[in-house]
C-alpha cells in the first residue's frame, strides 16, 4: 500500500486530525513489532475482549508519528491521527479498497484444516513464476485477512490468501473484502464445529467465498461438499480432488509402507511423484 494520510481518510471516511499530507505504507497493529517507522501508523484495534488504544503510548514511543484509534488523545504532540469509528471495520473498507485497485490475480483457501500448508505449498510452487504475495503466518481472521491485502504492492502479480471462519455469517462479510478468482477449499473437519448446528450449515458458510470464483478446487470424495458446490456453483469451472475415479484429480495408485513413488492422474495427464529413500 501507498497512499497519504488524507487519501486513507477519503476511502474509508475518516477524520484527519494533522499533517494530511503524510504517507503510510504500512500499518502496524502490536506496539511490541514495530522494527521500522518510516511510513508506518499505529492502529489502534479495539474488540470485545481488549482495546489497542492502550498501547498508543507505547507505539508513539517507538517512534511512530500516525495514529489510527476511535479516540483523539491531545496529550501527545505532533502526532498525525486518523479518527475512525470503528477501528475493525475502517481495516476491512481500506482492505476492500486496496484489493480491488490492485488488480492482483487471486487464489483464496478456505477449510476447517489445512489451510496454512496449502498456502505455502502453492506459494513455493509459483512464488518464481509470478512475484507472488500471501498471508503471514496463519492470518485469515477478520483482522487479520485484511492486514494481509494490505502487504499488496505494485510488483506482485498473484496473491494467495487464507480465510478463516469460526462463526456464522462471518464469511459473507470477508467475501465482501476479498473476492478470489481461484477458490480452494481443504479438509473440512471438526474446527469450531461445535459453533455450528450440522456439518452442511458449516460448509453452506465455507463456499460463499466462492461466489465470484472463476474456478473452485475442491474435495469431491466428500459427498455433501461435491453436492453443495455442484449445485450452487454449476456455471464456474470446478475441479475436485481425491482418491474416487470420478474427480478430475485423483490418487491412481496408493502409497505401500515400502513403496517410494506416488501415481496421480490429472484428466489425461499422469504425474509421478518419487520420494527420496536412504536405503542401506
Amino acid at each position: 500500500m501507498n497512499y497519504t494520510v488524507q487519501q486513507i481518510a477519503e476511502i474509508t471516511n475518516a477524520e484527519v486530525i494533522g499533517d494530511k499530507n503524510l504517507v503510510v505504507k504500512n500499518i502496524a497493529y502490536d506496539s511490541r513489532i514495530i522494527y521500522s517507522i518510516k511510513n508506518m501508523a499505529f492502529i489502534a484495534i479495539n474488540t470485545h475482549k481488549n482495546s489497542g488504544e492502550k498501547f498508543i503510548e507505547a507505539a508513539i514511543d517507538r517512534g511512530i508519528n500516525v495514529i489510527i484509534s476511535e479516540h483523539q488523545y491531545p496529550q501527545f504532540e505532533n502526532i498525525t491521527w486518523i479518527i475512525v469509528k470503528n477501528s475493525v471495520d475502517f481495516l476491512q473498507q481500506l482492505a476492500k479498497y486496496h484489493f480491488e485497485n490492485s488488480h492482483l490475480r487471486s487464489i483464496g483457501i478456505t477449510g476447517s484444516n489445512g489451510k496454512t500448508i496449502v498456502k505455502e505449498w502453492l506459494y513455493q510452487c509459483l512464488w518464481n513464476e509470478f512475484p507472488t504475495v500471501k498471508s503471514p503466518k496463519s492470518f485469515n481472521s477478520q483482522i487479520g485477512l485484511p492486514l494481509s491485502l494490505l502487504q499488496i504492492n505494485d510488483s506482485h502479480q498473484l496473491g494467495i490468501f487464507e480465510v478463516g471462519i469460526s462463526h456464522p455469517n462471518e464469511m459473507e462479510k470477508l467475501e465482501n473484502i476479498f473476492h478470489p478468482q481461484i477458490g480452494l477449499l481443504t479438509h473440512i473437519g471438526n474446527a469450531h464445529a461445535a459453533n455450528f448446528s450440522s456439518e452442511e450449515e458449516l460448509i453452506d458458510e465455507k463456499i460463499k467465498l466462492f461466489k465470484d470464483s472463476e474456478v473452485i478446487i475442491y474435495n469431491g470424495d466428500h459427498s455433501l461438499v461435491d453436492q453443495k458446490i455442484k449445485n450452487l456453483y454449476a456455471d464456474k469451472k470446478l475441479i475436485s480432488y481425491g482418491f474416487k475415479q470420478e474427480n478430475q484429480v485423483f490418487i491412481k495408485k496408493i502409497l505401500k509402507m515400502k513403496i517410494s513413488s506416488l501415481t496421480i492422474l490429472a484428466k489425461k495427464s499422469v504425474f509421478r511423484l518419487i520420494r527420496e529413500t536412504n536405503q542401506r
